[in-house]
């Protein structure tokens, strides 16, 4: 529930344009809002089995649904961060080729 709660407050912030950089020299309410905003998935993803079964199901065999949420999640994360060049990479040369 808080996980949630956090990443509503964070994006009416960031609707209000606290926290985005826009007009503002300053930089900490930025770093602030997007801690806020990680602290708020990480949350989020942990609860992910509760979500799907709608009871408490953290040290059962069903609670690996969260387990498996978050390392999806991160190799998701990881391939955006570390495979962005290859990624445009391919599109590039998949666009050559069809052109040919």
């Amino acid at each position: 529930m808080w996980g949630i709660l956090l990443l509503l407050g964070v994006g009416y912030l960031w609707l209000a344009q606290v926290g985005t950089g826009i007009g503002r020299s300053l930089d900490w309410p930025s770093r602030l809002t997007a801690l806020l905003y990680g602290v708020g998935a990480a949350l989020t993803l942990d609860e992910f089995a509760l979500w799907l079964r709608l009871e408490d199901v953290y040290w059962a065999r069903e609670g690996r649904a969260s387990i498996d949420a978050v390392i999806l999640f991160g190799a998701l994360l990881g391939v955006g961060t570390w495979g962005g060049r290859f990624s445009h990479a391919l599109v590039r040369e998949a666009a050559r080729v069809l052109r040919e």
